[in-house]
């Protein structure tokens, strides 16, 4: 290869590492991405409830494929995508589509226990996701 082909080669790789470095800075985080896309209806602190147009699966899909969750439980009452400090259900509407809820770890733990008790825990000292005791007597001390 010749010298300026070799220069070339060399200032296409540095703008696309450039280009790349960037694309991934832009993505913002899961709860911009979706308080961005859907449609609020009420925010209150680190909570907010939204509305999508889409069933939960697809609605659900959008979220995930945009952000990849910690843990994820699919459920007839919904889908439940943990992250980092940040619990996001989406759950079927009567009148179609579906309501999207985002809470921070505590509250959304707390407001969805009934369906992620059995596979994100009890609760315990590393806060309400954290590992679990145990039950009895003397279990888990």
């Amino acid at each position: 290869m010749s010298k300026r082909t070799l220069q070339v080669l060399a200032v296409v790789l540095v703008l696309a590492g450039i280009a790349g470095i960037v694309a991934l800075t832009q993505r913002g985080d899961p709860r911009e991405h979706i308080l961005k896309t859907y449609d609020v209806v009420s925010q209150e602190g680190d909570s907010a409830t939204l509305t999508s147009p889409d069933p939960v699966s697809e609605t659900a899909a959008d979220i995930r494929s945009t952000w990849k969750p910690a843990d994820e439980i699919v459920d007839p009452g919904g889908t439940f995508l943990r992250y980092q400090d940040l619990v996001v259900a989406v759950t079927p509407r009567a009148e179609g589509g579906s309501t999207i809820y985002l809470d921070d770890e505590e509250r959304g733990y707390n407001r969805w226990f009934p369906y992620v008790v059995g596979f994100w825990g009890f609760g315990g000292s590393g806060g309400p996701i954290g590992g679990t005791r145990g039950g009895g007597p003397g279990a888990g001390k």
